[in-house]
Order: structure tokens, then sequence, then C-alpha cells
């Protein structure tokens, strides 16, 4: 309803998407997490899959702004799991999205919250060291096509390939921060997990073969985070 009258209004594609993804954050809100839409077993909520987008993963709480087992506005900084109650936390491709200082590390100490003393959080994100080192390289050349591999559909309309470090920072609007490891090990330290390790995508299928791989090691960065050492 909102995408018909905003392209009758002749918004362009972004704003729409924008608007429609504030609107979800909205009714997230209003919403109080709304639980129970998945599978009925109570112990999916000690394992949880935040920004799970379409990739529902199962025996886990696969939560998302919207059409979620537990729809959740990440960036208002609240979770709605008791302290202590969680024991593996995944989030892909998810804190690109958040500002850094006002929704990231309000989430990053909400998750040190609802975690219990040996629980893992699993992250991952676009390399910035990466990006960087893929400019200096080839203009972005390899990883362009590593995203092509992997995302056939994918293309720069014609578009110098530089454009796509751009793409890999901007995400059309969406990002709103990339990461190397000191910058994100900062991060979590602020939130309180003391220990941050950087890992290959390998380790999160080694350790939890239920998540599908994506395949993107060549422009993340995959780290594994604890509350204790």
């Amino acid at each position: 309803m909102i995408a018909s009258v905003l392209r009758q209004l002749d918004f362009d594609p972004r704003t729409i998407s924008f608007i429609e993804h504030d609107c979800a954050r909205l009714l997230a809100r209003l919403g109080k997490y709304r639980l129970g839409r998945g599978p009925g077993d109570a112990s999916r909520s000690r394992q949880i899959h935040l920004g799970c987008g379409k990739r529902r993963v199962s025996g886990w709480l696969n939560c998302d702004v919207s059409d979620s087992e537990c729809d959740i506005d990440l960036a208002a900084g609240k979770l709605p799991f008791p302290d202590g109650s969680v024991t593996v936390v995944v989030m892909q491709h998810v804190i690109e999205h958040l500002e850094l200082r006002g929704q990231l590390i309000p989430l990053f100490r909400e998750l040190h919250r609802v975690c219990t003393d040996d629980a893992v959080l699993w992250l991952s994100c676009p390399d910035l060291a990466k990006a960087c080192a893929a400019y200096t390289a080839d203009r972005g050349q390899a990883l362009k096509d590593d995203r092509c591999r992997r995302w056939p559909e994918y293309s720069l309309d014609g578009a110098p390939v530089q454009q796509f470090i751009n793409d890999l920072f901007q995400a059309r609007g969406r990002h709103r921060n990339l990461f190397d490891l000191e910058l994100l090990t900062w991060a979590l330290g602020r939130a309180g997990f003391s220990t941050v390790e950087r890992i290959e995508e390998g380790d999160l299928l080694a350790a939890h073969p239920e998540f599908p791989p994506r395949h993107d090691d060549e422009q993340s960065l995959y780290v594994r985070a604890r509350k204790s050492r």
C-alpha cells in the first residue's frame, strides 16, 4: 500500500525502500517483539539468528525487522530476552547497517546482557581492510568478479569497476559503517566482549553446519567473540 502510493508520487525506488524499512521498524517496536510465528520449541530462544532475512535456519530463533519468527528493530538497542539466557548468536552482514555509537554499541551491550558467560557471538560484515586493499590492487576488479560469481544478476550498469567499491561501502545507502578487525574489536570491547578473534566462514559452518554457506570470505570479515577469556 505504502509503496504503491509512493510510486504514484514518483519517488525513486531507493527512497521507497527506505520508507518501507522505516515503517517495518516502527511496526516491530509497536508489535513488542511478536514471538511464536515459527515452530514452538522454546529452547530455540537460546540460539538467536539476528537479521535472518529470508535465511531461516532450523533449530534457531530467526529474527529480523519484519516477517520473522521474532520481529525486532535492532537499531532500538533492546532485545526481548532475559539476562544470561542466550548461548549463541549469529549475525551475518547485519552490523554494517547500524550507526556505530547510537545503534550498534547499544545492541552489543544488550547482547552482552542476554548472553551466558560462555556464550559465543558469531559476526560477519564487509571487510574495510579488504575493500581498501582491493581498490589499491586492481580498483576492485577481483571483488567485483567474486560478487558476480555468487550473485550472477549483479551489475554495475556500465559504470567502471571502481563503482563496486562504492557499492560495497554504501550498499545504495544501506550501509552505515564498514569494519576492520581493530575497529570491530574496539566496538565489542565497549560492550564488554573481552575476546574477539578473526575466523573464516568455514569455522562458523563447522560449529553450526545448519547455516547455508555464503562463500564470501574474499570480501568479508568474520569474527568470534566471547564475554570472557
